[in-house]
């Protein structure tokens, strides 16, 4: 625990981070007929960087908590520059792991005229990270632990969730999972991705899934009806992000459509997710319920979709609190 700083921000849970951690090179403006065409203008590509685990980590460092992270990465160049990058947010990598066998993940985004993302990516690296890399001290010293890559991690979907939740909840944790499969790769019903989830999701507190993802595991379109389907879980809560729309929360007992902020500008929808997943867990340490949380995670990916880069956007915690409570945001 800590005491009051003078970010005049207390801090209420120490979270490790579990996941994926990469190189962004983000390409804008992009055209529809790139293809078509020999060559093309863009702006300086300046790689960043993503993965979400390592974009929630930095979200929540941003928003003045205290995180580690743990993930792969190569022994390599862009290993070099993404674990610099996070370290100077005051995110504790410790426990990140140099991978001999791979490189670091890499995404070079394509992001169109209309803002939205398109990927090409390396991440073989991904398969490699397991239950058996997260050093058992660092998930005694946090107080919630979260998983960030669910559905395109091999063992860690196999069954390295389950063992990394386990025993983080054996040892009093709370947890918290996001999914990050690629929707266009994994849409043709091939896995079972509720059979292969179930012993994870018995094992998670919050669930904080995107709609397609969320689709694909259950089955289900409607919010509600994915809801009834992810009950047998006893979660403390589901929250399914909705893009622009917001997001829609329940905690098994009521459920409610959180809107978005109207008239923001947009420049790089990148990292929106994870952003608000950073948020909605700041919002959760301070002891606000979900509802309240998740309307803050909506506040700051409205925020950090302004700027160019995943976590670019991210203000402190006393400038999002403040613009957060200007706001006119039912929930």
């Amino acid at each position: 625990m800590y005491v009051q700083t003078d970010k005049e921000k207390v801090t209420l849970m120490k979270i490790l981070c579990v996941g994926m951690m990469v190189c962004d090179i983000p390409l804008y403006p992009v055209p529809d007929n790139i293809l078509k065409l020999d060559s093309w203008k863009i702006s300086n590509a300046v790689p960043t960087t993503g993965g979400d685990a390592l974009n929630v980590s930095v979200g929540l460092a941003k928003l003045g908590m205290e995180v580690s992270l743990c993930g792969r990465v190569g022994r390599d160049s862009n290993g070099a520059f993404v674990k610099a990058c996070v370290a100077k947010e005051g995110v504790d990598i410790s426990s990140v792991i140099e991978d001999l066998e791979y490189p670091t993940a890499a995404s070079y985004i394509l992001i169109d005229t209309l803002n939205e993302r398109h990927f090409l990516t390396s991440n073989k690296i991904f398969d490699s990270l397991s239950a058996e890399d997260v050093p058992e001290e660092k998930i005694k010293k946090a107080d919630l632990v979260y998983f960030g890559s669910a559905m395109i991690m091999e063992r860690m979907d196999r069954d390295g969730i389950e063992k990394l939740f386990r025993k983080s909840r054996s040892l009093g944790k709370i947890t918290a999972m996001d999914t990050a499969m690629n929707t266009a790769m994994n849409s043709t019903g091939q896995v079972n991705y509720y059979e292969q989830m179930k012993c994870a999701l018995y094992e998670t507190d919050y669930f904080l899934p995107s709609y397609d993802e969320a689709k694909i595991l259950t089955g289900e379109e409607l919010p509600e009806k994915i809801a009834e389907r992810l009950k047998e879980f006893n979660m403390k809560a589901l929250v399914i992000k909705l893009g622009k729309k917001g997001c829609y929360a329940t905690d098994f007992v009521k459920g409610k459509y959180i809107s978005t902020i109207e008239g923001m500008p947009v420049k790089d929808t990148t990292g929106a997710g994870d952003s608000f997943v950073a948020a909605f867990l700041c919002g959760i340490s301070q002891g606000w319920d979900i509802f309240k949380s998740a309307a803050f995670g909506n506040t700051v990916a409205s925020l950090n979709v302004g700027a160019v880069g995943a976590t670019a956007g991210i203000p402190d915690f006393k400038s999002a609190l403040a613009f957060f409570e200007k706001q006119d945001i039912q929930y």
